[in-house]
């Protein structure tokens, strides 16, 4: 079956971050240690009612405030939060161009309403996509099947027709039990690659 739709993550595949710049911020905020309000921050109860939107980001940071002893106002955490995310495109803008003018684009991403509006007024690259799944829209996280489930419902094709792409092995392997095809991303190279090996068309691009 030939693909006919491309879901992609956003996270480490098309946004680059790293969480110890937030951290960084955090840390001067806050009477714990590092690793004390680390363990605050990333306990997995929080994080995922906060990136399924079972929470509000106002709730999540008064969760910190109380539970991480923060410092901070609600802006200032805006601000802190979004500190992760690195500038500039990890897949080239002319490949996107590329694909959205050959086929349906559909965003497949664990996150939070914080972290979505921070990328959609600064970078341009959720205009490529035709939908957008986020986690906490749908109340579902990779690895599990209801969030694939609404990207296949968006994209209108059966699970073969599907070609997917996300940073980490374990959302690769859950998307391929459905009958995606699901490439584990590492490179544009590799993406490259992996979507010329399955059909897709790029048109004229050239990986540097």
């Amino acid at each position: 079956m030939n693909i006919e739709a491309l879901l992609f993550d956003l996270g480490k595949v098309l946004v680059d971050f790293d969480f110890d710049l937030g951290m960084k911020r955090f840390a001067a905020r806050t009477s714990l240690s590092p690793e004390e309000f680390k363990a605050i921050i990333l306990d997995q109860t929080w994080v995922r009612r906060y990136e399924h939107g079972e929470i509000s980001t106002t709730e999540f940071h008064r969760y910190l405030r109380e539970h991480g002893k923060l410092e901070m106002s609600i802006l200032e955490f805006h601000e802190a939060w979004a500190s992760v995310f690195l500038p500039g495109l990890i897949v080239p803008e002319e490949l996107l161009a590329n694909l959205k003018a050959r086929y349906p684009l559909i965003l497949v991403s664990n996150t939070n309403e914080a972290h979505v509006e921070f990328v959609a007024k600064n970078y341009g690259v959720l205009d490529y996509f035709d939908h957008k799944i986020f986690s906490h829209e749908v109340g579902s996280m990779k690895p599990d099947r209801k969030i694939y489930d609404a990207a296949i419902a968006a994209a209108g094709k059966p699970a073969e027709a599907l070609f997917f792409t996300d940073d980490r092995e374990e959302n690769i392997e859950s998307a391929a039990k459905l009958g995606i095809r699901a490439h584990q991303f590492h490179s544009v190279l590799n993406l490259v690659k992996a979507l010329r090996n399955n059909g897709v068309e790029i048109g004229d691009f050239v990986p540097a």
